[in-house]
């Protein structure tokens, strides 16, 4: 199977405030390997930082400068992102991997499942989890940035091997109940019952009305890129402690 790697940078206007900004996207390119795409990216973020440089001594320099910074704001990077897609495929069924970095071409997170569901998540290390329920995040991709609380990170691989034996025993149960013929060996790996990417992913509250929560694949979701203001985030734990009171320490 081939496949290519799809460079984005994802950006949002320095005016643009928390809880929530629209995002925008630059497409960068599309590379035969990984390690094209990554070293892309950090031409890409050495451009950027030669540009702040140059942009901070304009508006030191030049009065208009000051007041279309004001006015308008600039561009700022958030983050950027690489998917691994299939060649000669569908497109949004042909994604591989996901990988994703912070502004300065820092690892963010990463997914190493295809869409296709042919790979199994099998839940995550400790090691590999990075935030935990009561966190404040910022999940970011092409349709915006929003400033988040965790309710609860992805599931571990212990939560997985509990998952699969309740699994194993619901199919050997029905089983017996529906094959006449008692001495059928019914082998594990038939069972149906996997997770896939899409398993692989936070549940987080917003401050929507109400119970505002969604579950961002982890590659989404990210420390915050600016400070959080203090209000913001006195909301955003009244809102996780909300949670927990209304549906407990899994919610």
């Amino acid at each position: 199977m081939k496949t290519v790697f799809e460079l984005t940078k994802i950006t949002a206007n320095s005016k643009a405030r928390y809880p929530v900004r629209k995002t925008d996207t630059d497409e960068l390119g599309l590379f035969s390997s990984l390690y094209k795409a990554q070293k892309q990216m950090f031409k890409e973020v050495k451009e950027c930082q030669e540009y702040e440089h140059e942009r901070l001594k304009d508006i030191t320099e030049n009065e208009e400068f000051r007041d279309d910074e004001k006015r308008f704001g600039h561009d700022i990077v958030l983050a950027y992102k690489i998917i691994e897609l299939e060649l000669d495929a569908k497109t949004f069924e042909d994604v591989q991997s996901a990988r994703t970095y912070t502004a300065d071409g820092k690892p963010n997170d990463e997914s190493l499942l295809d869409y296709q569901c042919e790979r199994h998540f099998k839940g995550r290390t400790p090691e590999q989890i990075r935030f935990r329920p009561g966190d404040i995040v910022e999940v970011i991709d092409e349709w915006g940035a929003e400033l988040c609380v965790v309710g609860h990170a992805q599931p571990t691989t212990e939560d997985y091997a509990s998952y699969r034996k309740r699994c194993w025993e619901d199919c050997m149960k029905d089983c017996q109940k529906s094959c006449r013929d008692k001495s059928v060996e019914v082998k594990e790996e038939n069972c149906i019952f996997h997770w896939d990417y899409s398993d692989d992913c936070y549940l987080v509250y917003s401050l929507g009305e109400g119970d505002t929560h969604f579950h961002p694949e982890s590659p989404k979701v990210f420390r915050p890129t600016k400070p959080v203001p203090k209000a913001l985030r006195e909301k955003l734990k009244a809102k996780y402690e909300e949670m927990l009171r209304l549906y407990g320490a899994n919610s």
